[in-house]
């Protein structure tokens, strides 16, 4: 072997071992770069632990478009007691075993106020694993925190962490906030958000959300229809059938 080919092997090596090779110089940058690969990404299925002031959560969702769905589970994902569902249309949540899907009644308030992005961006915050998806804006559990704009550039604090088991990129925004971006799959892999505790005065609430598996194989745009059965309500619908039921029992 010639010495060029000696030195493209031992580059390849280097490649191939130093795992994140690519330096970006802002986050606006690497936030485009990782957009281009999720759109090649055909769907992710993922399941996330997730952890607030010591109690935690596990959910498995299920992203394909705009439309998603997380199933969340108190036994580590062995069974999963309820969901909350995008399905291009509705912002629903169902339990199991329950007959109904909910309608959140705040989209339809919304819906005439916002542009097409914003409300996008309102619906993404109702997602609990929202903030591995959507890094950049770091949204919130349960909505914890409003949709944002992206505040602070951030910055770079480690180009080659591992998190989780997954290479990726640390990035701190404030003091606040901060998260662990895959190359791979253009999703932080870990995420950490401080806020002020409404029940404490003085202190904060950590929600941290940790990347447990993966899947990017294409899904069935079934994946997002309504468990058999449950068929969609609006709080009216659900009132007047609890009062039917209450009176049942009288």
């Amino acid at each position: 072997m010639n010495k060029l080919g000696t030195m493209v092997l031992l580059l390849a090596s280097v490649v191939m071992l130093s795992g994140c090779t690519k330096t970006y110089k802002t986050i606006d940058e690497y936030e485009s770069a990782m957009k281009d690969v999720s759109a090649k990404i055909p769907a992710y299925t993922i399941e996330a632990k997730q952890n607030v002031d010591g109690t935690e959560l596990y959910y498995k969702t299920y992203l394909k478009g705009e439309k998603w769905k997380s199933e969340f589970s108190m036994n580590g994902g062995s069974s999963y007691v309820g969901a909350v569902l995008y399905d291009g249309t509705d912002l629903l949540s169902y339990s199991s075993g329950s007959p109904y899907a909910l309608k959140n009644p705040m989209l339809d308030m919304v819906k005439k106020d916002m542009d097409s992005e914003t409300l996008k961006a309102v619906i993404n915050t109702q997602n609990p694993t929202g903030s591995l998806f959507y890094w950049r804006e770091g949204l919130a559990l349960a909505s914890m925190l409003p949709a944002n704009d992206k505040g602070s550039s951030g910055q770079f604090e480690n180009q080659k962490a591992k998190m989780n088991g997954f290479d990726c990129r640390m990035i701190k925004f404030d003091d606040s906030r901060e998260a662990c971006v895959s190359d791979k799959y253009g999703i932080a892999v870990y995420h950490k958000l401080s806020a002020p505790n409404p029940q404490k005065q003085g202190a904060n609430s950590d929600v941290v959300t940790n990347l447990v598996k993966v899947d990017i194989s294409d899904i069935p745009d079934s994946t997002f229809d309504l468990p058999s059965g449950v068929q969609k309500a609006d709080m009216e619908t659900m009132m007047k059938e609890m009062t039917k039921r209450m009176k049942s029992m009288q």
